[in-house]
């Protein structure tokens, strides 16, 4: 009898010890990149051969309680390609607002509500395929704390 309850007992916890193990395994996924209370997450990263047009898509998410202003460097934000090099945007639009290369706008101001996805959406054009598929945005917005104070970050594709 002794035997039998410390079999059920080794099982239960080999059994428990596996769903710990699993548990764990489920965290080891990607981390949320969230700056400055902004959560980025990719949509979307395309390379089209016959337009040679490279498109990433990027979600955009506010946490701050009462939205908050964003306002997106238009040449600061780039495109990384494989090997490392930067290219700025042909066009580059957020949600219903976009910029053409050829406008010269430095900024693009936009009212962002609290827990709504805004869809960033860039493109370069001449993107062949030697170039690859992007592998990283260089993503470039004005600081909510510090007027005049802008946070750079990388966001791997």
């Amino acid at each position: 009898m002794r035997k039998i309850i410390n079999t059920i007992l080794i099982i239960c916890a080999g059994m428990v010890a596996g769903n710990h193990v699993y548990a764990q395994s489920d965290k080891s996924e990607k981390e949320l990149l969230v700056v400055d209370d902004v959560q980025i997450d990719v949509k979307t990263v395309q390379v089209d051969p016959k337009t040679k047009t490279a498109l990433v898509e990027l979600f955009l998410i506010s946490y701050t309680r009462n939205g908050r202003e964003l306002k997106l460097n238009t040449y600061g934000t780039k495109i990384v390609d494989s090997k490392g090099s930067q290219y700025f945007f042909s066009t580059i639009g957020l949600d219903k607002v976009l910029v053409k290369s050829q406008d010269k706008q430095n900024y693009i101001n936009y009212l962002m509500k609290m827990d709504e996805p805004v869809i960033l959406k860039m493109t370069v054009s001449d993107w062949v395929k030697e170039k690859g598929k992007p592998k990283e945005l260089i993503l470039v917005f004005e600081d909510s704390e510090e007027e005049g104070h802008y946070i750079e970050t990388a966001v791997q594709l």
